[in-house]
């Protein structure tokens, strides 16, 4: 169960990342599907986005425990509308975002951006590209398949193992209810207990 539970950690850090400010997308709206290989374990899950990226949330599945993974006043928290609870992550469990739809020379360099072609995935023709952010403290190089903003593939190696997602389905300008990238009234958020994190799993 602990693995299951830091999968869904590094899964939320992963695919949320930092709060945007400001739009990541060319698409207003969208339901992107993903299926994750993150240390040996399978996981799928679905990313829902409104506002050009700015509101984003994921919802997977982790040894059949549910998890709606969204940001709040800048962190992420792990939602489960089963059980009504609520959990935020650290601070740094945060992964930066990059603006692939306004990659200036600043990102280009802070980021050391190397545009590497394009490439077919999930029907939708991608820039590819190889990056270098910060996940837990640590210097993390992705190479990442980007259409519209948008990562549809993205493949990484890091101190905490390898962890690579690609698009199955990639659904545009769909209509997202507004409750997907809140909490639920009445639900407290806790904070995360950090000894869950360690030892062995």
């Amino acid at each position: 169960m602990k693995r299951l539970f830091i999968l869904a950690v590094l899964a939320a850090a992963f695919c949320v990342g930092a709060q945007a400010q400001e739009k990541l997308y060319t698409v207003k709206s969208g339901i992107v599907t993903m299926e994750m290989d993150m240390m040996g374990q399978k996981v799928t899950q679905q990313m829902y986005f409104d506002d050009y990226g700015v509101k984003q949330a994921t919802v997977g599945d982790f040894g059949g425990r549910k998890s709606r993974n969204i940001v709040v006043d800048g962190s992420t928290v792990m939602v489960n509308d089963d059980e009504k609870t609520a959990m935020k992550m650290p601070m740094m469990g945060q992964q930066e975002r990059v603006n692939f739809s306004n990659l200036d020379e600043k990102a280009i360099k802070k980021y050391k951006v190397k545009e590497l072609g394009t490439e077919t995935v999930a029907g939708k023709e991608c820039k590819k590209y190889e990056v270098t952010l910060f996940m837990m403290g640590q210097p993390q190089k992705q190479t990442v398949w980007v259409y519209k903003g948008i990562t549809l593939k993205s493949e990484s190696k890091s101190d905490f193992g390898s962890m690579n997602q690609t698009a199955v389905k990639v659904e545009e300008n769909v209509e997202i209810p507004a409750s997907m990238f809140v909490v639920p009234e009445g639900v407290k958020i806790e904070e995360m207990n950090m000894g869950m994190m360690g030892g062995g799993w």
